[in-house]
């Protein structure tokens, strides 16, 4: 079943829908919102080449929902995507332009399920997917996302080249829609079960404070997080976190802060964690949105 989340405004504007802040799908970091970086430069629109008329260049996606997980309703992923676009022009100078939402049941995994649907779609054939989906074994569920990449039809090549994979795949980003960022007081079985934090939630704080926030119970010292500002914030910066990470020459070490990122970076002994940071850079190693910008190749 095809749907147009935005009800015709296909194309949007979907400059609007473009910047996605993804958080590790590892512990995601904690950060303030609307943080400006200081450690590395924020790249600017200018940093991307315009198309013909004038309008950012497009990082093209299909869209599928799994039915099986849980529903996705259609004006909270119009939501999502506009967020989502506007942070990723932020930081790279592209946007996100939606091809098309189709919504179905895999049959065996989800692999097989982005493969088939690659395969049989006519063009033109997305740079990426995003499954929203509990995930194979309900790991998305689990972490928030995670990515991957399946072979692309013969004959196609990515307007964004991976120097680490290539441009003959097709990028793959499995997210769970409904993530609670900074859940508080649940139990392992999602039923919520303490009005203070438990085990290793709130940063591992145990004791936190819970509030309502979002629609749920929320830590209260992550509520000025930018990733709770909004109900769709989480899962708009986990869209492009995902996309990112293969771009990267290490894989989960990309994350922001890690010594691997740290040596990339250059950054010295002297160096110390920003939440701000963090959070600009939505979870990623900075180095990560520059392989991006400089893959395309139209």
């Amino acid at each position: 079943m095809h749907r147009n989340p935005l009800g015709g405004l296909v194309a949007l504007a979907l400059a609007a829908w473009a910047c996605a802040a993804p958080l590790s799908t590892a512990a995601p970091a904690s950060p303030t919102a609307s943080a400006e970086p200081t450690t590395a430069a924020a790249p600017t629109a200018e940093a991307a080449t315009a198309g013909p008329t004038g309008e950012p260049p497009t990082f093209t996606i299909g869209i599928l929902i799994d039915l099986d997980s849980e529903p996705v309703p259609a004006e909270g992923l119009a939501t999502a995507l506009a967020e989502a676009s506007r942070l990723l022009q932020e930081r790279t100078g592209f946007i996100y332009e939606v091809l098309e939402v189709v919504e179905g049941r895999p049959a065996v995994s989800i692999e097989a399920w982005v493969r088939e649907y690659v395969a049989g779609k006519a063009p033109p054939i997305p740079d990426g997917v995003v499954v929203f989906s509990y995930g194979d074994d309900g790991f998305a569920r689990e972490r928030g996302g995670y990515s991957f990449g399946v072979p692309a039809p013969s004959g196609f090549m990515n307007d964004f080249v991976s120097p680490e994979v290539g441009g003959r795949s097709v990028y793959v980003a499995v997210l769970h829609w409904s993530h609670r960022f900074a859940a508080c007081g649940y139990d392992e079985s999602g039923n919520l079960a303490s009005e203070v934090a438990v085990d290793g939630q709130c940063r591992n704080q145990p004791g936190t404070a819970c509030t309502t926030h979002n629609g749920y119970s929320m830590c209260a010292n992550a509520v000025g997080d930018a990733y709770a500002s909004t109900p769709t914030y989480f899962v708009a910066a986990n869209l492009t976190h995902e996309f990112l990470h293969p771009f990267g020459m290490h894989g989960n070490y990309d994350h922001y802060g890690t010594e691997a990122c740290r040596d990339t970076m250059g950054w010295g002994a002297d160096w110390a964690f920003s939440v701000a940071d963090a959070e600009y850079w939505l979870g990623q190693c900075p180095y990560l949105f520059d392989r991006f910008r400089s893959s395309y190749r139209p």
